[in-house]
């Protein structure tokens, strides 16, 4: 009779640095990384997509605008999460994601609007839960670097999933990459569902709406919500205008500018090795506040590099590092500002970050359009100024 082999000694210790089995961290990281692919595919190939759903460019940027305005009814699919349990909604993400990719292979012009709603369902319901599911499983001295190995999925998606996307595209067509999300998204729904423990709530409580309503209103948790909003704010204005300056300005071609774009996906894989590495040690509110504070300072200093190509570009790889090191820092300090609410919180905070995101492109282009670079960065260092000012004032660090 043979026995299972028993886990190795690099398994212990990959567990016990993270908190987390390699099973679940591996099924959790492949699941967000098919919900990252997703959530980034559409804009790098926004006119293959519009060709193919029979749609100008004009219109296809409105449906991206409904899926990511999507995210404000992120707070009742919180609510469920806390309530009915972490797998449950994150298999109904992936689901998601699979029936509105499936749907846009099918149905073309406006109706195209109801399947990419459902798709923008998928990162509005995973990722609070996803998040609150990590925090209830590690301790919270070791959340910070569990929380961000997962987030190395988003940099992963744009430095391996985006070309492998336009490989496709180029190579069988505009709806193959979206069969193929479909097929992985169904996929990782079932693992999701079958091999993800169910964890042990460690703040968890049945909460009903009128206890559901004292967390919201909650001075911390209110500023976490603007801490988000202003944060995406700088950070989406970020991710429109370096395209649109580089081009402008120096004249890159689309495939330079997909160079750059790695760059800075490589960028944000450093800031998220970074804050998995030391933000449990330097402290999440500290590195957080440090985090905003450096990525402001590199956004104002963005317009000294208009005449230098290499230095703009330096530039913006910098402000990927630091961007991404904030985002991810800011992602166990959430976690501790309602225990026994986690993915509401988390969901408020994807309220706020969809309410940024949205703002940010419009204003960007306007910004550019009538004053240049200089009031586009200003803006958006603002707003990550204000938002370390709101988590130094207001968020809380977990004693424990």
């Amino acid at each position: 009779m043979t026995h299972p082999a028993p886990p190795s000694a690099a398994h212990h210790r990959l567990a016990a640095f993270f908190g987390l089995t390699l099973q679940t961290l591996s099924v959790v990281f492949f699941a967000r990384l098919t919900i990252d692919v997703g959530t980034r595919m559409m804009f790098p190939f926004i006119p293959q997509f519009s060709q193919g759903l029979n749609m100008t460019m004009v219109g296809f940027g409105w449906l991206l605008f409904v899926r990511s305005m999507v995210g404000v009814t992120g707070p009742f699919f919180g609510v469920l999460s806390d309530r009915y349990g972490r797998r449950k909604l994150m298999a109904a993400a992936l689901l998601s994601q699979a029936v509105g990719a499936l749907g846009l292979m099918l149905f073309g012009g406006w109706a195209a609007a109801v399947w990419m709603f459902i798709f923008g369902l998928a990162l509005t319901i995973f990722v609070p839960a996803q998040q609150a599911y990590i925090s209830d499983q590690v301790i919270y001295r070791r959340r910070g670097r569990a929380l961000a190995a997962i987030e190395f999925a988003w940099a992963s998606a744009g430095i391996i999933g985006l070309p492998l996307i336009g490989w496709m595209i180029d190579t069988f067509g505009w709806q193959t990459p979206l069969l193929v999300l479909g097929l992985f998204s169904l996929v990782f729904a079932a693992l999701t569902w079958r091999y993800l423990p169910t964890p042990q709530h460690r703040s968890h409580i049945e909460m009903n709406l009128a206890a559901t309503w004292r967390v919201c209103r909650r001075p911390n948790v209110l500023a976490t919500i603007g801490v988000g909003l202003l944060l995406f704010l700088g950070v989406g204005i970020f991710g429109t205008v370096w395209g649109i300056w580089l081009s402008a300005d120096f004249g890159l071609p689309a495939t330079a500018l997909g160079i750059v774009a790695t760059g800075i996906g490589l960028g944000e894989l450093a800031g998220s090795g970074g804050a998995s590495l030391f933000i449990d040690r330097l402290g999440k509110r500290r590195g957080s506040i440090l985090g905003l504070l450096l990525s402001a300072g590199a956004l104002l200093l963005l317009p000294v590099t208009q005449s230098h190509l290499a230095l703009a570009v330096g530039g913006l790889l910098l402000i990927g590092v630091l961007a991404e090191f904030t985002v991810v820092s800011l992602i166990p300090l959430y976690s501790e500002q309602a225990p026994e609410a986690r993915a509401t919180v988390f969901s408020l905070v994807g309220l706020g970050v969809a309410i940024g995101v949205s703002v940010a492109s419009p204003l960007t282009v306007w910004l550019w359009e009538n004053s240049g670079l200089t009031p586009v960065s200003v803006v958006a260092a603002s707003g990550l100024l204000a938002a370390a000012g709101l988590t130094a004032k207001f968020l809380q660090e977990s004693a424990s």
